[in-house]
């Protein structure tokens, strides 16, 4: 037989190359694995049965072909860069590495290498090929830049050029920081920065932060959770506790999209709540921005958005972008536009913290009265973000018009267990089908030279929550009392309606017209 015939074909299936052991180099280590699996054509895999953590003194080297990274599950192995090594991302993928996986792993501890004034991908970086990451966790990863022309950190934890999907995966801990360019600097994707299309399935994306400190023309952040482009598609998911910081003595000094910025997409039964936007000048949508400078589109069905922290509301729109409601959302302080009839405006999801509430990522469960339970829709899911049964519809709660009974959100209530040797009838909360009537009870004076006006008003129901609308405008969550300053040399009108607790709507606003004269008119 001759050498030529003992050579594998290109492309040709081949032995996997196992990981057997978590030393740093050496025969089974994955060091090892994946220098020989980039030394063979065509795609490979490799399995690792090794438990406990991988140190990294120094890179791994980059992945240039198709590769499948099988771990043994994330509580199961850590692979990190070791404490006082040089500054390098923990996994690299080249153009020519798409597509390839990770799974079953922890990734930790990256920072990404300094080229040019940039640091991009602290614990992941991937080219133009695609990468699913399945059941991992990247946590405690840091792309940070000081200094340069135009200091630019981008995904703390990972960054992407082509298309990424994370299923069933945790981006926590991560952080984008950018100081001192000299023109300008930028924080983007504290836990994600994905310039590619990007699918997140059942995962969770929390705790992470883009930071900017600087002086020059701009100092910005944007995405603490992720920044992402066109073609995103978010399902199924929580986006929480993220945050961007911008500080210093730029003209201008912005932070927006605390936990999500997008340009176009959709978020489907999805949880974005607890983010925050801080700034020393300019803080935009702590939960939610939507679009950069294009006509991008961004629908939102089935999801909520709430508890903005920092200085800025939910929601906020940049350019000629728009943010839509496919229905059955529920926006708590009203900033989002959301205008379905099945939409919840101003009012209080009654979220959980984040926490293991079963299946392999955290979520916010949804406590007893909340208004999301059984007011949503399903939109053909048949499981929520833990993998447990969805929809769950209640029959003491009233659904959504149009709505299967499903919950709103990534998370589905689930029935208690049935005693031993019995069975019950599950009733979380009472619920009922009448809406509320709404009164106003203090209004201005019928003519007025007075451009302020102040409403008071009041439900039928206790523990209602309201929602306002000026002349043409859109309904938005409001405070009782309200006020708003109005225009002179014009007749107005004032609708308010009460929403109860178990999401019925006032069908019939109560209203009030009045009109402000012009001073010396």
């Amino acid at each position: 037989m001759t050498a030529a015939a003992l050579t594998p074909v290109a492309g040709a299936a081949a032995d996997p190359f196992p990981v057997t052991n978590t030393n740093d180099a050496g025969p089974g280590s994955l060091r090892a694995a994946i220098v020989a699996a980039n030394g063979r054509a065509g795609e490979d895999t490799i399995p690792i049965s090794a438990t406990g953590t991988i140190d990294l003194e120094t890179p791994l080297q980059v992945i240039f072909d198709n590769v499948s990274i099988l771990g043994p599950g994330a509580s199961q192995l850590e692979v990190r860069r070791a404490a006082g090594a040089a500054d390098f991302s923990v996994f690299a993928f080249s153009t020519d590495a798409g597509p390839s996986s990770l799974t079953g792993l922890t990734v930790s501890n990256g920072r990404a290498a300094l080229s040019g004034g940039f640091a991009v991908g602290g614990g992941i970086r991937n080219s133009e090929g695609g990468l699913t990451l399945t059941g991992v966790v990247v946590k405690g990863n840091e792309a940070a830049v000081e200094g340069g022309t135009k200091a630019t950190a981008e995904g703390g934890g990972i960054y992407s050029e082509g298309p990424l999907t994370l299923r069933e995966t945790v981006v926590s801990g991560n952080a984008a920081r950018a100081s001192n360019g000299s023109s300008e600097t930028w924080a983007l994707g504290g836990g994600v920065a994905a310039l590619g299309t990007l699918t997140v399935e059942a995962s969770t994306i929390s705790g992470n932060v883009s930071e900017v400190t600087g002086g020059g023309t701009r100092a910005v952040a944007q995405g603490g959770g992720l920044v992402a482009g066109v073609g995103v598609a978010i399902e199924r998911s929580t986006i929480s506790g993220n945050t961007v910081k911008a500080a210093g003595a730029a003209s201008q000094v912005r932070s927006q999209g605390g936990g999500v910025q997008m340009n176009d997409g959709t978020l489907t039964s999805s949880t974005v709540s607890g983010n925050s936007a801080i700034s020393a000048d300019e803080a935009r949508s702590a939960n939610l921005h939507a679009g950069g400078i294009g006509s991008d589109s961004i629908l939102a069905r089935n999801t909520i958005v709430a508890d903005p922290l920092g200085d800025a509301n939910s929601c906020d729109v940049g350019g000629l972008s728009t943010l839509s409601s496919g229905g059955y959302n529920l926006d708590e302080d009203g900033s989002c536009g959301f205008g379905q009839g099945s939409d919840l405006t101003g009012v209080d999801p009654m979220l959980g913290p984040l926490a293991d509430n079963g299946g392999p990522t955290a979520t916010h469960a949804l406590l007893a009265g909340s208004v999301a339970i059984d007011r949503g829709n399903s939109f053909g899911a048949v499981v929520d973000q833990r993998g447990l049964p969805r929809p769950v519809d209640f029959t003491a709660i009233s659904n959504a018009e149009g709505g299967d009974g499903s919950d709103v959100g990534a998370f589905e209530l689930q029935p208690p267990p049935a005693p031993a040797g019995g069975t019950i009838v599950a009733r979380p909360v009472a619920g009922d089908r009448a809406p509320p009537n709404t009164r106003i009870v203090f209004a201005p004076a019928r003519v007025t030279f007075e451009r302020l006006a102040k409403f008071r008003f009041a439900s039928s129901e206790p523990q209602s929550r309201f929602q306002c609308k000026v002349d043409k405008g859109k309904w938005r969550g409001c405070r009782n009392p309200f006020k708003r300053k109005v225009s002179a040399g014009r007749k107005h009108l004032f609708k308010v309606r009460a929403i109860d607790r178990f999401g019925n709507v006032d069908p019939t606003p109560a209203r009030f017209g009045w009109r402000v004269k012009r001073v010396g008119g």
